[in-house]
């Protein structure tokens, strides 16, 4: 057994991240039930906040540019999905 700030990082590294996963993962979505998702919306608007007082250039141009390739990705694949089950 090492020291303590082994013993510390042994065990952080040996928790159940799936359970503390699925948790958190409850715990937001029952929150968003609760609050309706204008909470949804609050709690992305803070995420936000925070990643700008963490770098206010955030997002940069080409960030910007992955994210519209991503969505436009995204509606092209729910285009296909929708005309494959005859809509």
């Amino acid at each position: 057994m090492g020291n303590a700030i082994t013993r510390g990082i042994e065990e952080y590294v040996a928790r159940d991240w799936a359970t503390a996963r699925t948790a958190k993962d409850d715990y937001w979505a029952a929150r968003i039930r609760r609050l309706g998702a204008a909470e949804g919306v609050r709690i992305a608007d803070e995420l936000r906040r925070q990643m700008l007082a963490i770098d206010p250039h955030w997002p940069s141009k080409a960030e910007r540019d992955d994210d519209l390739a991503s969505h436009a990705r995204t509606a092209e694949l729910l285009r296909r999905a929708h005309h494959a089950r005859g809509g």
